[in-house]
């Protein structure tokens, strides 16, 4: 059951029921909120943090200048306004004056005067520096790169107080950029482009982020307890609404409780117990969730990876014998709604230029070989692929081995669909071996596997965050090509998406010729609200859960 904070709020809750007056309904507000974590945060400062669990907690925690919701649209958040010159190479931001810092000095979570301050934006250029400061061993340098001074930074060919951010008063700031960059506004919803309090961040004495105590909030909500005992199961953080920021944006929840579990498996017998208020999977049953709110998120694209030091199946004429073997169009009406066919890299929730990157640019278009012949089954063409690979390396035959596949990410039955061709084509049996996702990333990381399907994402709703997991030295299965890494170069570079799609596309073709990623699902990931709750809003790129608008209805 859950508390009204509010007992007026109780009342008109109760009115519009027995009335069945909807302007007497409540609006949702003023409930507590419960959120099952797979795992403890590591740490809640913006600057350093790049796990999921940090950066949900981050997101509920501080406000940075702009916000991004999930079809990529830019919005308002600590900034007030923004210019961006001709030249597209300066950013001025005009912060808000209604936007505050809070740290409960006396634990009272009573809003005293003397515990809040304006944020200004020598918070943000404090920020930035931090970012280039080697100290703080950031892993988020890369994605500021296009500022002012951070390739030098970075080459350690300027100190980082050179970074092109500046304030010009406490309410104006200032971003160079070293060239345009159409993405460059977008990166600055993310979490490390969130302020940071110089005078606070010095007083915690190098625990900045790291207890409860370490915290202060320009955001929806502040700290009030965080408690973490690796031996123990009761793990938390409670957080409190930030009272002084409801102003220019209403901040619905009056609490919210995070509860730190040791698996996705426990958060979702939370979910599954009443004790968590939304669940994240991959596995949707309608039956189940009839009574919840569903959001479905196509946001990944399972493919298949080869061990580059397994000299058989690395081979490339084997991999594009594994490509022209697939029959994908034989998948319709025996896989699960959550799952499509693929056949290039970019799934379809990916957007770009406010639609479907999908709708603008066709799988099949890019789907095709040097020549323009199409990347679909071929079992002839398989098969000579297959002789030539074989005869090149003088086996009679290829091993028998099984696919590793991430735990819950997909029915792996329907891998046996995949699987079933190669072995009739081909003669070799492929099982499957499904382990937990830690366990399942450490061995990708380490070489110990053959084969895996791996579900790519990215890291931010752009075609380009997916091609960036194709970079050089970005890969856990060591892809490198020149023509993607140009092409990533050349996409950063825009000042104008708007001619950046054909640029993608060629990318996207390049990946796919290179044959080291095999398409073959795109798959759906779900956010299900517990019965009655509506609004916690879900990142499925940056994995972050957003409780600022959460509601309850009764």
């Amino acid at each position: 059951m859950r508390k009204f904070i509010s007992v007026l709020a109780a009342f008109a809750l109760i009115a519009g029921t027995f009335t069945g007056c909807t302007e007497n309904r409540s609006d949702g507000a003023n409930y507590s909120f419960d959120c099952a974590l797979p795992g403890n945060p590591e740490s809640l400062d913006p600057q350093f943090a790049s796990d999921s669990n940090s950066m949900t907690v981050i997101a509920n925690l501080f406000t940075g200048l702009v916000t991004m919701n999930d079809k990529g649209e830019i919005s308002n958040a600590a900034a007030e306004s923004y210019t961006i010159s001709d030249d597209m190479l300066t950013y001025t931001f005009k912060i808000r004056d209604d936007c505050y810092w809070y740290f409960d000095e006396d634990e009272d979570e009573e809003t005293d005067e003397n515990e809040v301050t304006p944020i200004s934006a020598y918070d943000f250029v404090f920020a930035f520096r931090r970012i280039f400061n080697p100290e703080t061993c950031s892993p988020h340098r890369e994605k500021f790169r296009c500022l002012k001074n951070a390739g030098k930074i970075i080459d350690k060919n300027a100190d980082y107080s050179e970074i092109g951010v500046r304030a010009i008063s406490d309410r104006e700031l200032v971003f160079e950029l070293e060239y345009p960059s159409a993405g460059f506004l977008s990166s600055l919803s993310t979490t490390p482009a969130m302020p940071c309090n110089e005078e606070f961040f010095n007083s915690t004495k190098g625990r900045y982020g790291l207890d409860d105590r370490s915290v202060i909030s320009n955001g929806a909500f502040f700290v009030r307890q965080w408690f973490y005992d690796p031996y123990g199961n009761d793990n938390f953080i409670y957080m409190g609404r930030n009272d002084k920021n409801g102003t220019y944006d209403k901040i619905y929840p009056s609490y919210l409780n995070f509860y730190i579990k040791r698996s996705r498996k426990e958060a979702a017998e939370s979910f599954s117990g009443s004790t968590s208020d939304v669940l994240l999977t991959f596995d949707f049953d309608a039956g189940k969730n009839k009574d919840h709110v569903v959001r479905a998120y196509q946001n990944y694209t399972l493919g298949i990876i080869t061990n580059p030091e397994n000299s058989a199946y690395s081979n490339p004429d084997i991999k594009k014998a594994l490509a022209y073997g697939i029959d994908k169009d034989n998948f319709e009406g025996q896989i699960s709604s959550d799952l499509q066919p693929a056949y290039s890299v970019i799934p379809p929730g990916i957007s770009f230029l406010n639609k479907s990157y999908r709708e603008l640019i066709s799988e099949k278009t890019v789907a095709v070989d040097e020549d323009g012949k199409p990347i679909s089954y071929d079992p002839e063409l398989a098969l000579s692929y297959y002789k030539k690979g074989m005869s090149n390396m003088g086996l009679q035959s290829l091993e028998n081995i099984k696919i590793l596949v991430p735990e819950d990410i997909m029915d792996t039955e329907y891998l046996h669909l995949v699987t079933q061709n190669w072995q009739t084509l081909f003669g070799f049996y492929i099982g499957i071996e499904e382990v937990p996702e830690d366990e399942y990333y450490n061995r990708i990381d380490d070489g110990e596997y053959t084969m895996a399907i791996y579900p790519l994402s990215g890291s931010y709703n752009n075609p380009l965050a997916v091609l960036e997991e194709f970079e050089t030295g970005n890969s856990s299965w060591g892809f490198s090509d020149s023509r993607v890494d140009s092409v990533i170069d050349e996409v950063r570079m825009l000042d104008n998406y708007n001619n950046g799609l054909e640029l993608i596309a060629e990318g996207e073709k390049a990946i796919l010729n290179n044959f080291e990623f095999i398409p073959v699902f795109y798959k759906t990931e779900y956010e299900v609200m517990g019965q009655g709750n509506d609004d916690i809003l879900y990142d499925p790129f940056t994995k972050q859960l957003y409780f600022r608008h959460a509601k309850y209805y009764e």
